[in-house]
């Protein structure tokens, strides 16, 4: 797939490229599902054009199932410890950073761009529960019980490994903001504000299911 991209964008020869990637893929092994942002990267190295590798935080988005599951005050998490920084980020702030250099100032060469803040998941669970209207605590859940969480979230049995692996090296400090060479574009959008506009679009299709 990536060799496809390549040859199109090699004959198109846009103005300009800007490519989703990842916190983490600047290394070449040890995290599990970003190893195919890291490959695209790798791939896009030769391209012509000027491109921005856009390195993404991990997804608020990603932790809305706390709507539903952290009604007992719970909200269960991958990361570990819970008070412990990571960089994450909303969609909204990723989309709207990617239309910027899609149609801002224009630029040369390669470039890559840390998108997100650093952000505890003990924070996260906080801001979850000032949405919810009760006190919400992070659960880190054990180790040895990711593979089955994974599998609730829908990963196939047997399948869950690059996503532990993900988050071990999350957990680690490698998806963690101020790699060399990057440049540094905080979130403005934060977990509450994720939350809570999920919850009022929920309210509003229920609304519309019930007229």
């Amino acid at each position: 797939m990536i060799a496809n991209y390549v040859e199109a964008l090699t004959k198109a020869a846009p103005p300009r490229v800007v490519a989703l990637s990842s916190m983490g893929a600047n290394r070449t092994s040890g995290h599990g599902v970003i190893t195919a942002l890291s490959l695209l990267e790798q791939g896009f190295r030769d391209l012509i054009s000027p491109i921005a590798f856009m390195r993404a935080g991990g997804f608020f988005e990603n932790i809305l199932f706390g709507l539903q599951v952290a009604q007992g005050g719970t909200l269960p998490v991958f990361y570990n410890p819970t008070n412990r920084k990571s960089t994450m980020v909303a969609t909204n702030d990723i989309g709207a950073e990617v239309a910027t250099r899609l149609t801002g100032p224009a630029w040369s060469g390669q470039r890559s761009v840390e998108i997100g803040s650093m952000v505890t998941a003990d924070e996260v669970a906080e801001q979850l529960g000032e949405v919810l209207k009760f006190d919400v605590k992070a659960f880190a859940i054990p180790r040895a019980g990711w593979a089955e969480a994974l599998e609730q979230f829908g990963i196939p049995q047997g399948h869950t490994g690059p996503a532990e692996e993900m988050y071990d090296a999350v957990n680690a400090g490698w998806m963690d903001l101020g790699v060399e060479g990057t440049e540094h574009v905080a979130g403005t959008t934060s977990a509450r504000d994720v939350f809570e506009a999920a919850r009022n679009a929920a309210r509003r299709k229920s609304g519309t299911d019930q007229a």
